[in-house]
């Protein structure tokens, strides 16, 4: 059976993390081998501490290991398990072997459940190309393994693909769910006091302000909801900054005329305020054909203060020949008539946020991480990259997004859009959302006409996010050159073949139909690579982040981000009074639950990007690259800070002590 670990003497050491999963630990014997430079392989060793219970969840166990002298460079170990107990797997994180003789240490990542009877090879790191790896049969296995739990499923028609079931391995710790499950019930509660503690019917705007008690703090946007200076920045650092364009001709079917806009650009004409790039829109095209939502224009000016004001809003569309054109708003028009189109404008904004913004990324996200555990071996260096960005993708859409989505669920509680409305916007969306054009930051800046702050100043969002994104594309390049040499080595490498081949085919030839991927039938390119694994990374940091972190603030004065108004857009410039947009505004049952629900979502996820709960690159090169990663985040940081200081609006959603490394609870 190999020499027990437990005696005296050692030259070596071994020390085992077994995850803390529940069930990860195992009472079955486990044994382990050494390999040399040389290809010498030790005896067996059966790692046991008398009298100790080893290999618990959450341990970290030492084991002394005797009679290894002069044993030379360890560049892979054995590992296996017995049969006795044969059910009894083994969820284990790590390995590393400490030669004391000559003060050297070997790292090995398992991440993986050891079965028994079966013996595996691990190599130092475990972070190789396939088409490098001795261990290609292990490896293939593997793969075929995860294929049989990581299966895909269209749940919803024309929305990207997620897991059929939820593996075992992505589910939430129970102390986590139960954390979670808890503060949402105590929101609950909280609402529900206050429904009973406040008038039966709101009345007035002011009557609003009863709700903010408990752990539902008043939001600042109370004091500033109706203002078009504010307006003009939630579209440039809100909850959605990636739909303004600079405006170079009106839109089709935007019945906005030169009269109605001069009046609001300063003494310029309106074709020399196009010329000197000081008109921007927002067309919510989307929208079209969907039930009960406005489909919405907003043009907007950049004034001399350099602050960006709406001169122009139209809520519906007309085509040319129709005889009635849907009304303009503007500025001049009664008080409560422009604050009822801003507020029916906003709803489209929210509609889109939550829809295209918010379930697309989680979505397309768990499409991803579907396809890595198919096709990237555990052992793959943008696998390691990958996972941790990744690792609650699948669980956090199982527990949030499909409660969010489901019959008589958020959306239909709380949103005038509703389940159905939703997939339609996403779809729509999806049309023209490519990964090349819309997910590569300063592409997507360059193609909307915004990525030039001298033509769009105060645009914190593309400020900030540039940094955040120059620093993950940097940590990004430095991994995948230490391990891609060369051009060739990225068309030969058949795993990432197969990873990208399948996001980018059809769903019915059992693909995740992600159009526009870089490269052309396959990624030719160390730079092509790089891209597509930066976008990643960032959608699910940042990006997450920049919709999600100042969602409370944003959507809790409901005058302010309506998630539901009754009845329909106003087609009529008629003079309104508050009480028409108290009649419009959703009943208070309706919002407070939508309070508690995005008070919930404002807790949600508290990592920090760059800061990982396991290590998953142990190499010397990928450890530095990380630290240098960290450093341009904290450099990043001190940038921000110092522009918040004087910025009139601070923006704090890419601030990287407010970036999660992924979507989680």
């Amino acid at each position: 059976m190999g020499n027990s670990s437990s005696n005296t003497t050692e030259n070596y050491e071994v020390i085992v993390k077994t995850s803390d999963r529940k069930g990860a630990g195992t009472d079955g014997n486990i044994f382990i081998a050494f390999l040399n430079n040389t290809g010498k392989r030790s005896k067996d060793y059966k790692l046991d501490v008398r009298f100790r219970d080893d290999f618990e969840p959450g341990h970290n166990d030492r084991f002394p290991i005797k009679n290894l002298r002069d044993f030379g460079e360890i560049v892979k170990i054995e590992l296996w398990r017995d049969r006795w107990l044969f059910w009894d797997n083994w969820l284990v994180e790590f390995i590393i072997v400490t030669d004391h003789v000559n003060g050297k240490f070997y790292e090995f990542p398992i991440n993986r459940w050891i079965k028994g009877g079966t013996k595996t090879r691990w190599s130092r790191y475990d972070c190789q190309l396939p088409q490098l790896d001795s261990e290609h049969r292990q490896r293939k296995e593997e793969l075929l393994g995860k294929r049989n739990v990581y299966k895909y499923w269209q749940k919803i028609p024309g929305l990207p693909v997620q897991v059929r079931t939820l593996p075992s391995d992505e589910k939430f710790r129970s102390d986590q769910l139960k954390s979670f499950t808890s503060t949402a019930r105590k929101l609950r509660i909280n609402s529900e006091l206050i429904a009973i503690a406040t008038a039966r019917n709101f009345k007035s705007l002011a009557d609003f302000e009863t709700i903010y008690k408990y752990t539902f703090h008043r939001p600042s946007s109370i004091d500033t909801w109706d203002s078009d200076e504010v307006f003009g920045n939630n579209a440039l650092n809100g909850c959605n900054p990636t739909q303004i364009k600079l405006c170079e001709k009106l839109p089709e079917g935007f019945y906005v005329t030169e009269d109605m806009v001069e009046p609001f650009l300063e003494e310029l004409k309106f074709e020399e305020a196009l010329t000197k790039k000081r008109i921007f829109v927002i067309d919510y095209h989307v929208m079209v054909d969907i039930k009960y939502l406005p489909c919405p224009f907003a043009l907007y000016f950049l004034g001399g203060d350099k602050k960006l004001r709406p001169i122009a809003i139209q809520l519906t569309r007309a085509p040319p020949h129709a005889a009635v054109k849907p009304p303009v708003f503007l500025p001049n028009d009664p008080e409560y008539t422009w604050k009822l189109a801003k507020m029916w404008f906003n709803l489209a904004d929210v509609s889109y946020h939550q829809s295209s913004t918010y379930c697309f990324i989680y979505f397309i996200l768990e499409s991803v991480a579907v396809t890595m555990h198919r096709h990237l071996s555990i052992s793959h260096p943008l696998h390691r990259l990958l996972a941790p960005h990744l690792q609650d993708v699948m669980a956090t859409n199982s527990q949030v997004i499909n409660k969010l989505i489901g019959s008589n669920g958020t959306f239909d509680s709380f949103f005038k859009m509703g389940c159905e409305g939703s997939f339609k916007i996403v779809r729509n969306d999806c049309k023209t959302r490519t990964v090349q054009t819309t997910e590569v930051l300063p592409t997507n800046l360059k193609a909307r006409g915004v990525f030039d702050e001298n033509v769009l100043p105060n645009f914190h969002y593309r400020d900030d996010g540039l940094l955040i994104w120059n620093a993950i594309k940097k940590y990004v390049a430095t991994v995948v050159n230490a391990y891609y040499k060369t051009d060739d080595q990225v068309e030969n490498d058949f795993e990432l073949h197969g990873f990208r081949s399948t996001l980018s085919k059809n769903v019915d030839a059992g693909g995740c139909a992600i159009p526009g991927l870089p490269g052309n039938d396959g990624f030719e390119s160390r730079e092509q690579v790089i891209e597509m694994f930066t976008v990643i990374i960032y959608m699910a940091s940042a990006g997450y982040a920049s919709s999600q972190h100042n969602i409370y603030e944003s959507y809790a004065y409901p005058p302010a981000y309506p998630t539901l108004l009754r009845g329909d857009p106003p087609m009529d410039k008629s003079e309104r009074t508050e009480s028409d947009l108290m009649a419009a505004l959703p009943e208070k049952n309706q919002m407070l639950g939508m309070l508690a629900v995005v008070k919930l979502w404002s807790l949600i996820s508290k990592s920090k990007l760059g800061e990982f709960e396991s290590t998953w690159l142990y190499s010397e090169e990928c450890c530095e690259a990380l630290q240098q990663f960290r450093r341009d985040l904290r450099s990043a940081a001190t940038t921000i800070d110092k522009r918040n200081a004087t910025r009139e609006f601070p923006y704090n959603n890419l601030h990287p002590d407010n970036i999660p490394n992924g979507i989680s609870i």
